[in-house]
């Protein structure tokens, strides 16, 4: 009987995909997404170029599908995802944790740190499919979040936009240069935490307002 061949880049098909997106991750830590050419990509995997195109189609959807692979929206702990799943409302709870999780991803993925500064800094028709991608996935936190904000002047949105944003820059700024924001430093422990703790106090201030608003509101249609 003939031996069974289990090993080899064409009939390991997963192991060879593996390594071509271990490479596409190894040329964006060390030259960013300018190196992302399939003549690098292949030389970094060491496997033939044709192979790219036999499981990729081309360079763009290997690109693609590493890029999603590192996004943070799609590497969120199932458990949170459930539980956001089984409310009908936002709970500040899942939005704090929410948070962390994006904080502690984007910090610990140099990967996803290059792909952020390649999505504010050139623009790119990939760039702009994951940032609505991500968008989309946001929305649908957002619509769970609009009775919880209903008759007030508490925007969530904005106060997203401004925390998200400050993730984003804290991060990117931090691990560029090691340099202080604000006397800050996120590389240390201490700060790190810190800021982790002023954000879950800004969305408890915000859940806060919101609710005494509300609550003033229907006070005041009682008395009509």
């Amino acid at each position: 009987m003939a031996r069974k061949v289990t090993d080899g880049p064409i009939r390991n098909k997963e192991r060879t995909k593996g390594r071509i997106l271990e490479a596409v991750g190894k040329i964006i830590r060390s030259e960013g997404y300018k190196g992302l050419i399939v003549n690098r990509i292949g030389k970094a995997s060491r496997l033939d170029n044709k192979l790219i195109y036999l499981y990729f189609g081309n360079v763009d959807k290997l690109v693609e599908m590493y890029v999603k692979s590192k996004d943070y929206w799609n590497n969120i702990p199932q458990e949170l995802i459930d539980e956001v799943n089984a409310n009908t409302i936002l709970e500040k709870e899942s939005v704090i944790s929410i948070m962390e999780h994006q904080m502690d991803h984007i910090y610990n993925s140099e990967e996803l740190q290059k792909i952020l500064l390649w999505e504010i800094s050139e623009e790119s028709q990939l760039m702009r499919e994951i940032a609505d991608d991500r968008e989309a996935f946001g929305e649908t936190l957002f619509k769970k979040s609009k009775s919880t904000f209903r008759n007030t002047d508490v925007n969530f949105r904005a106060t997203e936009a401004l925390l998200i944003g400050g993730i984003y820059y804290l991060v990117l700024h931090a691990r560029a240069n090691g340099s202080t924001f604000c006397g800050l430093d996120i590389n240390k422990d201490r700060d790190y935490k810190a800021i982790k703790q002023t954000f879950a106090r800004l969305v408890d201030w915000t859940y806060a307002e919101a609710k005494k608003q509300q609550k003033k509101h229907e006070k005041e249609k009682a008395k009509k």
